[in-house]
């Protein structure tokens, strides 16, 4: 049968056609670390139908698990996917990762992506959308100029009704313009998240309301003006120290439960693909093609300020964590950026930089679905829950290395063995040399 190439065994009693069992896991607690053993799990159309040591209804395909441990699908939370190519999608699949959040792109395009993975018609992470990113000043075409605070208000109006998730801002927005966009959003009940503006301090932005501060470095934009680079890291380095301002900021996003997504590997990337002693990333190749040219070019001066400050990053990102904030893992994808496989060395860069591995796999299940107000359908393996389910070899909360070794995707109750999933990388290799 061709069922079993993808490692299915069917058994027998009433159940329809779209009922799948995965027998004898072990179900992680993405809450607790702790472990179940030797469970069955039943998936129903797109949802967990039951999780336990009951029978398997008869009828249903079969996944058996034994010695494997199943999670919740994983999240990355900053991507943007105008700038990565619909290519990129079933690489983040293959890589077990189940749902995106889009920090700002063409929302038109996006939404054609989004409804194809709702539909099946597209092999896809779940997209959550906030349209353009909103900016004081428009940078580049998937931004768009907040003048005043009127303008503020209506465009979050506009968002509202083309039924984004929620909103993303950028470092240039005026003071007077954020404050008016907060007040529109809340109303809205619209989540904001991305940069702290640069008339604000992160504390500002924090007491605001702001839900997310998206990619760590932009809370230490404007606090330090330095002329040099020395100057810079020393400021960092003082803000660090006790006394020196770290503590009483995060204290006040615990306090305020502002998540923090620290995007390390953003900075890596930098380092990794412009040093010529280094070879070329060998999943370079999932890149699409008109996106393989770099976000800016990185001088010397950055690349060398950029190895002072990914230690750093990873300090600040430990102290965040052992302060209560709530972390997130997200990658900033786009352009050259490697899709799917960087967020796997995100999670070892946030365990490198001290946290355990519970609070890495936490970082990429619960606490995005919290973030997002979607705890009730994403984050954990229970009844009820959409089935993205992630079938892994090793047991991630002994070391985050684990999550690399994927045996099969549940999404959206769709299975996906480990020959499909392979066959998903080559097709998204073939598109992403013509996208």
């Amino acid at each position: 049968m061709k069922s079993l190439t993808l490692g299915l065994a069917l058994l027998g009693a009433p159940a329809t056609a779209t009922d799948l069992a995965i027998t004898d896991v072990t179900v992680v607690d993405t809450r607790t670390g702790e472990l179940a053993p030797h469970m069955t799990v039943v998936v129903h159309d797109n949802r967990i139908a039951s999780v336990g040591t009951g029978p398997t209804p008869r009828g249903a395909a079969v996944l058996r698990g034994t010695g494997r441990f199943l999670i919740p699908g994983l999240w990355d939370f900053v991507t943007h996917l105008s700038w990565t190519r619909a290519s990129a999608l079933p690489v983040f699949v293959a890589n077990g990762i189940t749902a995106v959040r889009d920090q700002g792109g063409d929302l038109a395009e996006t939404a054609v992506w989004a409804e194809g993975v709702r539909t099946g018609r597209l092999v896809g992470p779940t997209i959550f959308q906030v349209g353009p990113m909103l900016n004081g000043k428009s940078f580049n075409r998937y931004q768009f100029a907040l003048g005043n605070p009127d303008q503020a208000r209506g465009a979050v109006r506009l968002l509202k009704a083309e039924g984004v998730d929620g909103l993303e801002i950028e470092r240039r927005v005026p003071r007077d313009v954020y404050a008016a966009l907060m007040a529109e959003a809340k109303a809205a009940t619209l989540p904001v998240g991305g940069k702290v503006p640069m008339e604000l301090t992160p504390a500002e932005a924090s007491d605001a309301g702001q839900a997310t501060i998206d990619n760590l470095e932009t809370i230490y934009d404007g606090k330090f003006a330095a002329a040099n680079e020395e100057d810079l890291i020393g400021g960092i380095d003082r803000f660090l120290t006790p006394g020196g301002g770290g503590d009483a900021l995060f204290a006040t996003l615990a306090r305020n439960r502002t998540a923090v997504t620290p995007s390390l590997y953003a900075v890596a990337y930098a380092l990794k693909h412009n040093d010529p002693a280094l070879p070329r990333d060998a999943n370079y190749r999932y890149v699409a093609r008109s996106q393989r040219v770099p976000i800016k070019p990185v001088s010397p001066a950055e690349l060398a300020l950029f190895q002072a400050m990914l230690p750093r990053l990873q300090a600040t990102t430990l102290r965040l964590q052992k302060a209560g904030v709530t972390l997130l893992a997200g990658t900033d994808v786009a352009a050259d950026r490697v899709p799917g496989f960087s967020l796997h060395e995100e999670l070892d860069l946030l365990e490198a930089a001290g946290l355990t591995p519970l609070q890495v796999l936490q970082t990429a299940t619960l606490n995005p679905a919290k973030a997002m107000g979607k705890e009730a359908d994403y984050g954990t393996v229970e009844p009820g829950k959409v089935a993205d389910l992630v079938l892994v070899g090793g047991d991630p909360t002994r070391g985050a290395a684990a999550l690399q070794h994927i045996k099969a995707v549940v999404l959206h109750g769709r299975l996906l063995g480990r020959r499909n999933l392979d066959q998903q990388l080559r097709g998204a290799e073939a598109m992403a040399a013509r996208d």
